[in-house]
């Protein structure tokens, strides 16, 4: 399997995660902490602590401290990088007459 595919599955593999995503896309500027978060996505804490922590370390989420606090925000760069490898590969995968 490929990289890139691996990659949307990887961010799709839930639908908090798809919904977490859609409200960063939503709102780029959002900083938050992860309780703040789950309330923004009608969640608890626990259970999207998991998710929360694999688009960290897929990059797209980015986790600062501020003040006595944790907080979340998207990491535009790696972001577009991530929404690049996935177009890129949308297209080859288009132009081949394959699917995902």
């Amino acid at each position: 399997m490929s990289e890139p595919l691996n990659l949307i599955q990887r961010l799709l593999s839930s639908e908090a995660k798809a919904e977490l995503l859609i409200l960063f896309h939503k709102n780029p500027g959002l900083i938050d902490t992860l309780e703040g978060i789950a309330r923004r996505v009608g969640r608890s804490g626990k259970v999207i602590e998991s998710e929360i922590k694999d688009l960290l370390d897929v990059g797209i989420l980015r986790l600062k401290k501020l003040g006595q606090s944790e907080v979340i925000s998207l990491n535009y760069s790696k972001d577009k990088e991530v929404q690049g490898v996935i177009s890129k590969y949308m297209e080859q995968q288009k132009a081949s007459g394959g699917s995902l």
